[in-house]
């Protein structure tokens, strides 16, 4: 390849010898490196780097530089803020019934700074978003004695569309609107009809803490399920007692009963009537309202609208407020309605319940449930207990592989006997 000199100082190519190498192959050059550059990590993005960036922001004037604050000298909610910030972790679309509010404890030397700081609103999947319910800490401590005795749900709670069982956050939400709008209180008296697990009982007891909470349960096997849980729960609070614990007491005025509720007349002495009345039949519904209709009860608790319950059914009620509540066990959700009696109507002279315990007007059949549950800790915990002892197990004996045998064989000896005759 040769070359001639030009006018302009430049060398001039030799066509016949680009044409001769033209069908060489040609070898990449490296890029010349230089000391001022620094050559990527091969696991580095494929974006390059910018050239001189350093060179560019010499001058105070032309360039904002922000100097970061040093950690000892940051606060707690700034900390949370810029962990916030510079987090890539992607977010889980598991929901989980948090308190609003928790304490961090951030260190500073020798010293130690408690600050409460409120959690942010929870992420909900599609973009939502929601404010997260608090939940008292005596709540949450008896929902654990159960979680851990029972499984997350409780026993058997996985069927929760059918049965009612609410998260502990819904339970809240319903709480504090009774309390808001209801008047819910220490001198309540609280009746869920169709108890299940006795949760509900159990969370109202705790908060606000009302004076009788009852429940009742038509099916065996789930009445004993909740009376397990009542057993857990009133052991722990003996063990309180015994060892002087008086932070988080549990609230032990509580009865769960095995029944039928249309046994009783009369709703009374229960100033709030809760039910989970998803699957109800209706013949049930005309005998709950003419049950409420006659006492003297002032607020009814359920998850069906105006429309069926005093239209349809015939409940003496009025409508208050509504929510929508989350279930255990699937992905359904089911609108809870509080109502208050409408006094409007005025009750048929036959009306009230004539037969009274501790002052008030009180059904027959839940006179010794009451007694019961002012008789104390004590004496409720071995009442509690000596149930558990003498109805489990009742509704389903043990099979083993002996007993299957011996059944075999007494029906192969018996027919073989028939045989012979």
């Amino acid at each position: 390849m040769t070359t001639t000199p030009c006018k302009s100082g430049r060398n001039k190519v030799d066509t016949a010898s680009v044409a001769t190498n033209a069908s060489l192959p040609t070898k990449r050059l490296q890029h010349p490196t230089r000391d001022d550059e620094m050559e990527p990590d091969s696991k580095s993005p494929r974006t390059p780097l910018k050239r001189f960036a350093t060179a560019q922001l010499t001058s105070s004037d032309t360039a904002n530089v922000v100097t970061p604050v040093a950690p000892e000298k940051m606060s707690t909610r700034e900390m949370i803020s810029l962990v916030a910030k510079t987090s890539n972790a992607r977010r889980s679309l598991v929901l989980s019934d948090r308190a609003n509010v928790t304490k961090l404890i951030v260190d500073k030397g020798d010293q130690q700074e408690k600050e409460t700081v409120a959690y942010p609103r929870k992420k909900m999947p599609f973009g939502g978003d929601t404010k997260p319910i608090a939940v008292p800490p005596i709540v949450q401590r008896v929902y654990n004695i159960v979680q851990r005795h029972t499984g997350s749900i409780g026993g058997n709670g996985h069927g929760g569309a059918i049965y009612g069982e609410l998260t502990m956050g819904s339970m809240q939400k319903m709480t504090n609107l009774m309390i808001e709008h209801t008047g819910l209180s220490k001198d309540s008296r609280f009746i869920d009809v169709g108890c299940g697990l006795g949760k509900p009982n159990l969370h109202v007891a705790q908060y606000p803490g009302v004076a009788f909470s009852y429940g009742i349960e038509m099916e065996h096997v789930r009445w004993m399920l909740g009376m397990s849980n009542l057993e857990h729960v009133l052991k722990a609070a003996v063990e309180d007692e015994a060892n002087g614990a008086n932070s988080l007491k549990i609230g032990h005025s509580l009865y769960l009963s095995h029944g039928d509720i249309t046994e009783a007349i009369f709703f009374d002495p229960f100033t709030h009537v809760y039910m989970f009345d998803i699957g109800f039949p209706p013949r049930l519904f005309h005998k709950l309202a003419e049950m409420y209709n006659k006492s003297q009860s002032g607020y009814l608790i359920c998850y069906h609208g105006p429309k069926l319950m005093i239209e349809e059914y015939g409940f003496n009620i009025e409508l208050i407020v509504q929510t929508h509540t989350s279930m255990h066990g699937s992905a359904e959700g089911h609108t809870g309605y509080i109502y208050r009696r409408n006094n409007k109507i005025k009750p048929s002279k036959t009306a009230g319940c004539k037969t009274k315990a501790y002052g008030v007007p009180c059904d027959p059949i839940f006179v010794k449930a009451w007694e019961i549950c002012r008789s104390g800790l004590y004496a409720l915990s071995e009442f509690t207990s000596s149930e558990v002892e003498k109805h489990w197990g009742m509704t389903k004996k043990r099979v083993t592989r002996s007993d299957t045998k011996k059944g075999a064989e007494t029906v192969y000896q018996k027919n073989k006997q028939l045989k012979r005759g």
